[in-house]
């Protein structure tokens, strides 16, 4: 019996650190765990078994920081989903264990809940699908959340400082 080989594998898996055990998720694939942490009003990680997961919300963008309604977005957001199995619809990866995505849990949109409550606004630059759009003018015509303050967003310009979406290579 030859166990010199697994050892020597073992060794180096344990050598090249914790990176060696990442993962990237393509687009289309899904990943289902337990929201271990609420990082902001746009990113969460998910813990799919021992494995954790930076999941930023697709499509939208919450306040950050000292912004305003950062902490509202952030503990909306943490209401939602903390502690609970949510499914991660991936739409691009943003590096190793780090993805962007739909969260659903138990059929409710996260993302457009989000935009609906006026704690994240759309990146109209970057989604696929335009089904936020409603909810996001009803939140600025009832002015709640974000909207709620009387200077306008600037939305375009905050977007693409951080996109919500996997950007392609620059050539």
């Amino acid at each position: 019996m030859n166990v010199g080989l697994p050892l020597a594998a073992l060794a180096a898996l344990v050598a090249c650190g914790p990176h060696a055990l990442a993962q990237t998720w393509p687009a289309g694939s899904e990943i289902t765990g337990t929201v271990a942490e609420v990082v902001s009003g746009d990113t969460l990680i998910v813990a799919e078994g021992a494995r954790q997961v930076t999941v930023r919300l697709a499509d939208i963008v919450a306040p950050q920081g000292s912004e305003y309604y950062a902490p509202g977005a952030r503990a909306l957001l943490s209401g939602m989903v903390q502690g609970k199995e949510v499914s991660v619809n991936v739409t691009g990866s943003a590096a190793p264990d780090s993805v962007f995505g739909r969260v659903v849990m138990n059929k409710l949109d996260v993302n457009l809940e989000m935009v609906k409550r006026g704690a994240a606004y759309v990146c109209w630059d970057y989604p696929v699908d335009t089904y936020f759009a409603p909810w996001e003018i009803q939140a600025q015509r009832i002015r709640i959340g974000v909207w709620n303050a009387t200077w306008d967003i600037n939305a375009r310009t905050r977007c693409r400082q951080r996109p919500p979406v996997e950007l392609a290579p620059k050539s």
